[in-house]
Protein backbone atom coordinates (compact mmCIF):
# COMPACT_ATOMS: atom_id res chain seq x y z
CA UNK A 1 0.00 0.00 0.00
CA UNK A 2 2.71 2.60 0.81
CA UNK A 3 4.70 1.43 -2.24
CA UNK A 4 1.78 2.92 -4.33
CA UNK A 5 0.95 5.87 -2.90
CA UNK A 6 4.46 6.31 -3.47
CA UNK A 7 4.71 5.79 -6.66
CA UNK A 8 1.32 7.29 -7.46
CA UNK A 9 3.04 10.96 -5.50
CA UNK A 10 5.82 10.67 -7.73
CA UNK A 11 3.79 9.78 -11.18
CA UNK A 12 1.55 12.96 -10.10
CA UNK A 13 5.30 15.15 -9.52
CA UNK A 14 6.32 14.34 -12.88
CA UNK A 15 3.08 15.20 -13.86
CA UNK A 16 3.07 18.72 -12.29
CA UNK A 17 6.60 19.40 -12.94
CA UNK A 18 5.99 18.69 -17.26
CA UNK A 19 2.68 20.56 -17.12
CA UNK A 20 4.66 23.41 -15.08
CA UNK A 21 7.39 23.67 -18.23
CA UNK A 22 4.45 25.21 -19.79
CA UNK A 23 4.15 27.60 -17.57
CA UNK A 24 6.05 31.35 -17.63
CA UNK A 25 7.52 31.89 -14.15
CA UNK A 26 7.82 29.10 -11.24
CA UNK A 27 6.34 29.55 -7.32
CA UNK A 28 9.34 29.25 -5.42
CA UNK A 29 7.53 28.24 -2.59
CA UNK A 30 6.01 25.58 -4.26
CA UNK A 31 9.61 24.80 -5.53
CA UNK A 32 10.74 24.44 -2.00
CA UNK A 33 7.58 22.36 -0.62
CA UNK A 34 8.22 19.86 -2.85
CA UNK A 35 11.93 19.59 -2.54
CA UNK A 36 10.95 19.47 1.28
CA UNK A 37 8.52 16.75 1.03
CA UNK A 38 10.15 14.45 -1.88
CA UNK A 39 13.68 14.56 -2.40
CA UNK A 40 14.55 16.38 -5.74
CA UNK A 41 10.77 17.32 -6.33
CA UNK A 42 11.23 20.96 -6.45
CA UNK A 43 14.80 19.96 -8.88
CA UNK A 44 11.82 18.17 -11.26
CA UNK A 45 9.76 21.31 -10.65
CA UNK A 46 12.26 23.35 -12.14
CA UNK A 47 13.25 21.21 -14.96
CA UNK A 48 16.73 20.71 -13.16
CA UNK A 49 16.32 16.69 -13.80
CA UNK A 50 20.39 16.19 -13.50
CA UNK A 51 20.25 17.83 -10.32
CA UNK A 52 17.13 15.98 -8.94
CA UNK A 53 18.98 12.55 -10.23
CA UNK A 54 22.08 13.92 -7.79
CA UNK A 55 19.73 14.94 -4.33
CA UNK A 56 18.08 11.53 -4.74
CA UNK A 57 21.33 9.83 -5.24
CA UNK A 58 22.92 11.31 -2.62
CA UNK A 59 20.20 11.31 0.05
CA UNK A 60 19.79 7.28 -1.02
CA UNK A 61 23.32 6.81 -0.30
CA UNK A 62 22.86 9.08 2.94
CA UNK A 63 19.64 6.94 4.45
CA UNK A 64 21.61 3.45 2.93
CA UNK A 65 25.15 4.67 5.22
CA UNK A 66 22.69 5.33 8.54
CA UNK A 67 20.71 2.20 8.29
CA UNK A 68 23.88 0.13 8.00
CA UNK A 69 25.78 2.20 10.49
CA UNK A 70 22.84 2.02 13.24
CA UNK A 71 22.81 -1.80 12.58
CA UNK A 72 26.33 -2.11 13.10
CA UNK A 73 25.85 -0.36 16.23
CA UNK A 74 22.72 -2.32 17.41
CA UNK A 75 25.14 -5.54 16.96
CA UNK A 76 28.28 -4.21 18.91
CA UNK A 77 26.03 -2.50 21.75
CA UNK A 78 24.33 -6.65 21.80
CA UNK A 79 27.76 -8.27 21.80
CA UNK A 80 28.52 -6.03 24.91
CA UNK A 81 28.10 -8.46 28.32
CA UNK A 82 29.06 -5.72 30.65
CA UNK A 83 31.86 -7.65 32.22
CA UNK A 84 34.55 -5.02 31.59
CA UNK A 85 36.64 -7.32 29.79
CA UNK A 86 39.05 -6.15 27.00
CA UNK A 87 36.79 -7.42 23.99
CA UNK A 88 33.76 -5.83 25.92
CA UNK A 89 36.18 -2.85 25.71
CA UNK A 90 36.93 -3.61 21.89
CA UNK A 91 32.90 -4.03 21.24
CA UNK A 92 32.48 -0.54 22.90
CA UNK A 93 34.89 1.47 20.91
CA UNK A 94 33.77 -0.40 17.43
CA UNK A 95 29.83 0.59 18.78
CA UNK A 96 30.98 4.61 19.58
CA UNK A 97 32.64 4.52 16.49
CA UNK A 98 29.27 3.32 14.83
CA UNK A 99 27.24 5.65 16.63
CA UNK A 100 29.90 8.92 15.66
CA UNK A 101 28.89 7.78 11.88
CA UNK A 102 25.64 7.86 12.69
CA UNK A 103 25.24 10.97 14.10
CA UNK A 104 27.41 12.64 11.48
CA UNK A 105 25.13 10.73 8.29
CA UNK A 106 21.80 12.27 10.10
CA UNK A 107 23.76 15.67 9.75
CA UNK A 108 24.54 15.59 6.02
CA UNK A 109 20.75 14.19 5.79
CA UNK A 110 19.52 17.18 7.09
CA UNK A 111 22.52 19.40 5.49
CA UNK A 112 21.75 18.18 1.73
CA UNK A 113 17.79 18.49 2.77
CA UNK A 114 18.37 22.14 3.43
CA UNK A 115 20.61 22.83 0.61
CA UNK A 116 18.57 20.96 -2.22
CA UNK A 117 15.57 23.07 -0.88
CA UNK A 118 17.65 26.14 -0.91
CA UNK A 119 18.80 25.57 -4.29
CA UNK A 120 15.06 24.72 -5.18
CA UNK A 121 13.36 28.24 -4.20
CA UNK A 122 16.22 29.90 -5.55
CA UNK A 123 16.21 28.33 -8.91
CA UNK A 124 12.53 29.14 -8.97
CA UNK A 125 13.18 32.98 -8.86
CA UNK A 126 15.55 32.35 -11.34
CA UNK A 127 13.65 30.77 -13.96
CA UNK A 128 12.74 33.75 -16.04
CA UNK A 129 15.99 35.45 -15.29
CA UNK A 130 17.07 35.31 -18.92
CA UNK A 131 13.61 37.14 -20.13
CA UNK A 132 13.63 39.30 -17.60
CA UNK A 133 17.23 40.67 -18.50
CA UNK A 134 15.93 40.77 -22.08
CA UNK A 135 13.82 43.76 -21.11
CA UNK A 136 16.69 46.07 -19.36
CA UNK A 137 19.22 47.43 -21.63
CA UNK A 138 21.75 50.05 -20.41
CA UNK A 139 23.36 51.93 -23.10
CA UNK A 140 26.15 54.53 -23.50
CA UNK A 141 26.14 56.99 -25.88
CA UNK A 142 28.14 60.38 -26.53
CA UNK A 143 28.69 61.17 -22.54
CA UNK A 144 24.78 59.93 -22.20
CA UNK A 145 23.96 57.15 -20.00
CA UNK A 146 20.28 55.54 -21.57
CA UNK A 147 18.01 53.03 -19.77
CA UNK A 148 15.78 51.24 -21.78
CA UNK A 149 12.63 48.66 -20.25
CA UNK A 150 10.62 46.79 -22.65
CA UNK A 151 7.32 45.75 -21.25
Amino acid sequence: MRMRLFLLLVVLLLVSGSLSAMEYAKNPYKAMVLSALLPGGGQVYNNAYIKAVAVVGLQAYLVNSAFYNHDKMEQFEAMMDGSGSFDDLLYQSRRDKYRDNLRSDYWWIGTVMVLSVADAFVDAHLYNFKAEKDKVRLKFEDKMLRLEYRF
